[in-house]
């Protein structure tokens, strides 16, 4: 009697060991899992560029002076700057990679074929990064590489691959076909005299359909969209957001502070003026010092 009493405390003192040993695994497994580890936010300027142009009398707001973009590209790698893609921001977000030191992301709205001809030579020069958003109708319709002009033209689907394989420019979404501000449309925003349900079969039509000709070219699909003019809705964000887009740029000049995923879709960038040091812009401008 007395023996099988001592057994069944045995027994039951091993139940209670076996029991704590689990829970204490459990939360071990649970510490060390991705979702558990603590993302601390991300502090980090984007930069907006559109064309670049050696013709000084074609230089304006959005066509600077080369010079400027190989200076500003000198000027991040002298100061412990590294260049990163939308694409880093979004896995860092969702699968804790790590970031590098004092990260920055360069953008270049519309596709010009400057792009090709005197920015993506300078980013291999430097070994630096940018993302490069196109307009997908004027991809497909600048097909003539021998008609191409610096100032106005657009980049063919050809070179915008070339780019993309280099693995220093990624290429994301600047819309298919609207580029434009008429008809009481601005950008992406929806038309005050449609609804919910015909914004939303219009904006996804024409993002879905840059998407097809993208992968048909490149074999890649965006993950982002760049909203031109910065330009959206109350509305906007949700529908991006179930066509699976994981981050959306806009026009606002601040510094951007990301603590989530969900701040992916609300990230803002300063346009790189001409005739301004890199120095006078980075430092006076959008406060990336680390002094």
């Amino acid at each position: 009697m007395y023996a099988s009493l001592r057994l069944n405390k045995l027994l039951t003192l091993f139940a209670v060991i076996a029991a704590a040993s689990i829970i204490c695994y459990a939360i071990v497994l649970r510490q060390d899992s991705p979702a558990a580890i603590q993302i601390q936010p991300v502090r980090i300027a984007v930069i907006m560029y559109h064309g670049l142009i050696d013709d000084s009398s074609k230089q304006n707001k959005y066509f600077i002076d080369p010079k400027y973009f190989e200076e500003d590209l000198k000027y991040l790698n002298e100061n412990g700057f590294h260049t990163i893609f939308a694409s880093d921001l979004i896995s860092h977000f969702e699968k804790n990679t790590p970031l590098p030191e004092k990260p920055v992301l360069l953008t270049f709205d519309d596709g010009y074929y400057n792009n090709y001809t005197l920015a993506y030579p300078l980013l291999k020069k430097y070994n630096c990064k940018a993302v490069i958003s196109p307009i997908g109708h004027p991809a497909d319709e600048a097909v003539n590489e021998s008609k191409q002009n610096p100032f106005y033209s657009q980049c063919t689907w050809k070179q915008l691959k070339e780019m993309s394989d280099s693995g220093l420019v990624e290429i994301q979404n600047h819309t298919y076909d609207l580029h434009h501000i008429d008809n009481g449309r601005n950008g992406a925003k929806n038309n005050p005299n449609e609804n919910f349900n015909e914004y939303k079969k219009m904006l996804s039509d024409d993002l879905m359909k840059f998407n097809k000709r993208m992968f048909e070219e490149t074999g890649k699909y965006p993950e982002s969209i760049v909203f031109p003019f910065g330009a959206r809705s109350k509305q906007t964000i949700e529908i991006v957001r179930s066509l699976g887009f994981k981050a959306a740029f806009d026009c606002e000049e601040k510094i951007n502070i990301l603590s989530s995923s969900q701040d992916l879709f609300y990230i803002h960038r300063f346009l790189r003026p001409n005739n301004m040091s890199s120095k006078d812009f980075f430092e006076n401008t959008i406060f990336i010092s680390e002094k």
